[in-house]
């Protein structure tokens, strides 16, 4: 039987084209790099590696519409991802047309699974395409068949798999969807030997029908071989485009890009100097056959064992991979980040009129700034806390005045106390990214200590506190990467009721699931470390204060007497 698809639903296939990031051919030099018309054809295999941190998935969500732009701008054909302005520059909302260009399985694509069915998993990842009953029951047979399942596997349920099951589901969904390109993010970790086989020959086949792959992969042996060309990301964001049979012969492009030469791509390097052709050296069994044999006492040139250190390049720029963003803030102590936090708050609440709310806020401005701290990560929380306010008051101003209008001063007298409180959250929210758990435990522990000991009560306060610092930004991050998943599954971007309902029931059962099996790792691990059994002595660090710190507890006392004195006034 058949298992593609009928030709006239399936998409067109366009080149996928790439600008706004600076590249050039690895022949060139660096002078030839330039910001626009990185293009990739359809039917071809690309290989994106890097090295670590260096942004390869970040620059595939962008790719896929799953993150902001910036200054990227990616089309398939005239068709590209993000809407733009009238003023021409890409806007905030990807296209919807152009997301079912592409299929999408993420780092980690088991964990948003949700439906109780095969069946349904891979329907839904076909919904956005409108297909027939037969072509959804072909795509369904084809999917299943690219990961060695049969019809069988339909009505199983993947809550119930193992996690190599899980994933060979999860990228069955992603060849369920007629999409001309496939975004792959390490489609193989967690797999054995046989699934990496299955993989290869499913993106052999998908490639010889047209449709265009981009692939991120740490696996060299197993996905160079694939690749008909390599994009090579460094830690600068540039990229090299190059052959596959370019890093045979000149593994030091790797070490350019901050990576390490692989043992295998040195002992295939050592086959290519040694007279093997290019083309063999792809299949071990030829590529041995083919390997001339040479006198004892001759002297081959291969690839140094010391080759593969990071390069001058990677030396300067690899300290700046694995150095995160640091805030000014860090290097308080965290007592009087919190005593700084409570006398601005203070001050904050004494505010009586709008005048002194519009202080605040350039107050509080101010110090976000000067603390290097970005709040973008709350953004979510931010604007809809803002949506609640606006909408409540009102609400209340409605009511207040008996008739169908609004009245603006019932409307401000409603909305002045949501503001207060807004700038008060704005610094909460700033204190979990500039303080670590850690910190805060020791800082909590030293300051209920009575002889060096932490009475229970205050190693549960303790213990609730720091989870909760801990764990927020965990569970925003969990729900951010849920909703990614989802909006590359089901293409939804409408802002209408209805959508972003369903938008938020597929991204909440996986997000609870996840929370679920975040729980026992936390259960288990408070365990092992005595939690629930007997008492513990706690082990005190010492903190100290430094001269920093009370200028900041200081020049908190001084805010806050300034408030306090506007308030009152």
């Amino acid at each position: 039987m058949e298992t593609t698809t009928s030709r006239q639903n399936e998409p067109k296939r366009f080149a996928l084209r790439i600008d706004g990031v600076r590249w050039r051919r690895s022949d060139e030099n660096r002078q030839a790099d330039r910001s626009d018309g990185l293009t990739l054809a359809p039917g071809t295999i690309t290989l994106l590696i890097g090295a670590n941190g260096a942004g390869k998935s970040t620059l595939l969500e962008k790719m896929a519409g799953l993150r902001p732009p910036e200054d990227l701008q990616v089309s398939f054909g005239a068709v590209e991802i993000w809407k733009r302005r009238k003023s021409g520059k890409a806007g905030a909302r990807p296209n919807a047309k152009a997301l079912l260009n592409y299929s999408y399985a993420s780092q980690a694509p088991e964990e948003a699974l949700f439906a109780r069915t095969v069946r349904d998993e891979l329907e839904y990842s076909m919904r956005p395409y409108g297909l027939s009953v037969k072509e959804r029951e072909q795509r369904s047979e084809f999917a299943l068949r690219a990961i060695g399942w049969d019809e069988g596997w339909l009505e199983r349920d993947p809550y119930l798999m193992s996690g190599g099951e899980r994933r060979r589901m999860a990228l069955a969904a992603a060849f369920a969807a007629p999409a001309p390109w496939l975004f792959l993010d390490e489609p193989t970790a967690g797999l054995d030997g046989a699934g990496h086989e299955t993989i290869a020959d499913q993106l052999s086949r998908m490639r010889s029908e047209g449709t265009g792959v981009v692939l991120v992969s740490h696996d060299s042996d197993w996905a160079l071989p694939l690749a008909d060309q390599v994009m090579l990301l460094k830690p600068s964001g540039s990229i090299v485009l190059c052959a596959r049979e370019q890093l045979i012969e000149k593994p030091e492009l790797l070490t350019e890009a901050g990576m390490r030469v692989s043992e295998w791509l040195r002992t295939v390097h050592h086959l290519w100097r040694n007279g093997v052709p290019a083309e063999l050296l792809w299949h071990p069994k030829e590529a041995a056959e083919a390997w001339p044999v040479r006198d004892e006492t001759e002297v081959v040139e291969v690839l140094p064992e010391g080759q593969g250190a990071l390069s001058p390049l990677g030396k300067e720029i690899a300290p700046r991979i694995r150095q995160g963003v640091r805030h000014r803030l860090s290097g308080f102590d965290p007592r009087s980040v919190w005593l700084a936090y409570i006398l601005l708050s203070v001050g904050i609440y004494r505010l009586g009129d709008w005048i002194g709310i519009l202080i605040g806020a350039a107050i509080v401005a101010a110090l976000l700034g000067a603390g290097n701290v970005s709040l973008r990560r709350w953004r979510v929380v931010i604007v809809n806390y803002a949506i609640f306010s606006v909408a409540t008051s009102a609400i209340f101003a409605w009511g207040a005045s008996g008739e169908w209008n609004v009245r603006g001063e019932a409307f401000a007298a409603t909305l002045f106390p949501f503001s207060r409180t807004m700038l008060i959250l704005l610094i909460g929210l700033a204190i979990p990214l500039v303080m670590s758990p850690l910190s805060l435990r020791r800082s909590l522990e030293q300051l209920t200590s009575i002889r060096g000991r932490s009475p229970v009560w205050a190693q549960r306060m303790i213990l609730t506190v720091a989870l909760i610092m801990r764990f927020v930004p965990v569970l925003l991050e969990l729900w951010e990467r849920f909703a990614k998943i989802i909006r590359a599954r089901g293409k939804s971007v409408s802002r209408n009721p209805a959508a972003m309902g369903r938008r938020l029931r597929d991204t909440a059962i996986p997000f609870l699931l996840a929370l679920f099996r975040l729980g026992d790792e936390v259960a288990l691990a408070l365990e092992s470390r005595g939690v629930g059994g007997s008492v513990q002595p706690t082990c005190q660090v010492r903190m100290r204060w430094r001269g920093r710190d009370y200028a900041l507890a200081a020049g908190s006392l001084g805010l806050a007497i300034g408030l306090w004195a506007i308030g009152s006034r």
